[in-house]
């Protein structure tokens, strides 16, 4: 199991109680929504909030976390203003992860909580007033920090100090709460004492504060005031920031499809590229369509139904016909969502709208146990879609060395198009979507962080994040995995 390097640990323990406060107060004025950035302008904006922020780096589905100060792109610019601080202050303290460009976080039981774990180390050693970080596509995150004025600076409070010191106190291994204690201290300027029972301050307005501490871990911490004990309350989580593409499937319609969503990527395009080159064709994109019929230049003409247009001018989705978009439509007014089951479907404009698509037409080869996907350009930058019925095209069948590329890429798509809330049942519906229609057997001696599938002397492993996504995906002979 990997950690932070202890140079990184020994810099920021001691900020975290006071990071942690300093978040519950940032989270208290900034809204839920969908989040956007613009570095040329080093501005975010999250719901209608808008706020100067730097970019401190993003997180790759490869596991690895890369500065803003290593982007090429923005060399140069007011926007890494806060990466290259913590790139001098790494290059101080003799810190790894600060002056690395590529941080690699694979060696984490949780990959992507260790590159949240880094944001908020980072914020806490800037001294900043808040951190955000949003999914810029798939299953990866951009990282932001501001310092905007505008923003609450936290200042101790009776009721969350308390939270604010057990939070600081867990959040890195090996962290003495003495430490924290006193570094939240120091950051409020306030005046610790050593009593029999751990450590002792006091607030402003007359409060104090007994943080028990037990060897190096905190125990009890208890506020009194002028009228006595302090009702201690819960620091303010981060809102949810579901967009609009993430809410355009009704939950349950979105469960029914997720179980075959990975089954449909392999239906579309594994399988059915696979097919095409072995005929020989260089490129899967079909080189023109006729009703009834996809033609690849000489070699291959397959029988196909059209599933639908993506128009990119309006952005809108047209349905075609045939039995794979009958079915899906049909499934759409079952779980009420007439307006997926229209003609015409109007999509959110986002920039991330195209997962709905991919969705939607996956889905459509699944229902309709077509052999493959295919797809050509229309003149107004949009694209209409087809399914391969032709049976010449081979039935798909999972390939181990495959398994993990099909759930890895569904899952990217899934990401997008899964509210926060139902982010673990969806991944989990879909991995046990594509087990069950490859005979593979599921173990569930690891959930919620592991989902295991078996099926001969072969096993897959699934890991999860804390948020439901997936981290990773691994295969091998059973006994060869750890």
């Amino acid at each position: 199991m990997d950690l932070f390097s202890d140079a990184l640990l020994d810099l920021a323990r001691p900020h975290l109680g006071w990071a942690a406060e300093q978040l519950g107060a940032f989270h208290s004025v900034v809204p839920a929504g969908a989040v956007g950035y613009d570095a040329d302008a080093r501005t975010a904006r999250v719901g209608d909030l808008e706020l100067r922020a730097d970019l401190l780096g993003t997180y790759a589905e490869d596991a690895t976390f890369q500065w803003g100060w290593a982007k090429s792109g923005l060399a140069g610019m007011p926007a890494i203003s806060g990466p290259l601080e913590l790139r001098r202050i790494g290059e101080r303290h003799g810190v790894p992860e600060l002056t690395t460009e590529m941080v690699d976080l694979r060696g984490f039981p949780d990959s992507r909580l260790a590159a949240r774990r880094l944001g908020l180390i980072a914020m806490a050693l800037l001294g900043a007033r808040g951190a955000i970080d949003f999914c810029h596509g798939g299953r990866s995150l951009t990282f932001l920090v501001t310092d905007d004025p505008a923003l609450p600076a936290s200042r101790p409070d009776p009721s969350t100090v308390g939270e604010a010191l057990r939070t600081g106190a867990q959040l890195l291994p090996g962290t003495n709460a003495a430490d924290v204690v006193n570094g939240y201290a120091a950051h409020h300027g306030l005046t610790v004492r050593n009593v029999p029972d751990g450590l002792e301050l006091d607030l402003p307005g007359d409060h104090r504060v007994l943080a028990r501490v037990d060897g190096e871990r905190l125990g009890e911490v208890v506020v009194t005031g002028p009228d006595g004990p302090v009702a201690a309350a819960p620091l303010r989580p981060a809102p949810a920031a579901d967009g609009a593409v993430a809410t355009f499937f009704p939950p349950s319609l979105l469960a029914e499809l997720a179980g075959g969503a990975a089954e449909g990527l392999d239906r579309g395009a594994v399988a059915f590229g696979d097919h095409l080159q072995d005929l020989g064709w260089p490129d899967r994109t079909p080189s023109s369509w006729e009703t009834g019929v996809v033609h690849f230049g000489d070699l291959f003409s397959a029988e196909a139904y059209e599933i639908g247009v993506y128009r990119n001018d309006t952005r809108t989705w047209h349905w075609g016909d045939g039995d794979g978009v009958a079915r899906l439509r049909s499934a759409a007014r079952e779980h009420g969502a007439d307006h997926l089951a229209a003609d015409q479907v109007v999509l959110p404009d986002t920039g991330f709208e195209s997962y709905i698509v991919v969705l939607l037409v996956r889905a459509a080869v699944q229902l309709g146990r077509a052999r493959g996907l295919a797809s050509v350009p229309t003149e107004d930058d949009g694209r209409r879609y087809f399914a391969v019925t032709d049976t010449r095209v081979p039935e798909p069948a999972s390939s181990w060395p495959l398994i993990c590329d099909v759930i890895l890429s569904t899952a990217d798509v899934l990401q997008q198009v899964t509210p926060h809330r139902d982010r673990y049942a969806t991944m989990r519906a879909m991995v046990l979507g594509y087990f069950g229609a490859y005979g593979i057997s599921p173990l569930y001696v690891g959930e919620p962080e592991l989902l295991i599938g078996t099926r001969g002397l072969h096993e897959v492993r699934v890991e999860f994040s804390h948020d439901g996504t997936i981290n990773r995906a691994y295969s091998g002979l059973q006994g060869t995995l750890g």
